[in-house]
């Protein structure tokens, strides 16, 4: 059965940006939708992370899509290729899989989530989207756009989304809804 994920990334929580707007979209179109908070700062990392996913486990299936922002699509990454789980898509906005640099405080949490060889990925993912931005201040495009050709994914690049987020004046994305 199709259902969705969204994830959010680090010192952040389901609440904000545009994720409590697309959950209420999702399930006004009936569909089950997971938006949970994942632990962080001090006690986020891979092992944390993954036991809010193992919780509803038996929900993933091939039909899965997943919503994932910032550090939370290489976390995903990370648990489908731990877990050997076969999902209908990913779709990351502002994703990486390396040190951001110039923001210490995101790359000592970020580390452990970090993936050295993601190329088995698009095995058990049937569709990869990447969203990102040329002006995002924390994800340096060349980041953002090595990421997404590591999991051979469709690139959408804006030139002024920023990091996708609230300051950026996005608390609505409706740009994403054509991908779901």
């Amino acid at each position: 059965m199709k259902n969705y994920f969204i994830i959010h990334g680090s010192f952040g929580h389901n609440k904000e940006n545009w994720f409590p707007w697309l959950e209420n979209k999702l399930k006004e179109q009936g569909f089950e939708v997971f938006n949970f908070n994942y632990p962080t700062p001090q006690e986020q990392n891979f092992e944390n992370w993954s036991k809010v996913l193992d919780s509803v486990r038996d929900k993933i299936n091939e039909e899965s899509i997943f919503v994932c922002h910032s550090i939370a699509p290489i976390f995903l990454i990370k648990y489908i290729l731990s877990n050997k789980i076969k999902i209908r898509k990913l779709i990351s906005v502002c994703g990486f899989n390396n040190y951001i640099g110039g923001h210490p405080e995101f790359d000592n949490i970020n580390k452990f989530m970090f993936v050295n060889d993601v190329s088995n990925f698009k095995n058990l993912c049937k569709e990869r989207i990447c969203f990102y931005s040329k002006d995002d201040p924390y994800i340096k495009f060349e980041n953002a756009h090595k990421f997404a050709q590591s999991i051979d994914a469709k690139e959408i690049i804006y030139i002024n989304a920023g990091h996708f987020n609230e300051r950026s004046g996005f608390l609505t994305f409706e740009d994403i809804i054509k991908y779901l």
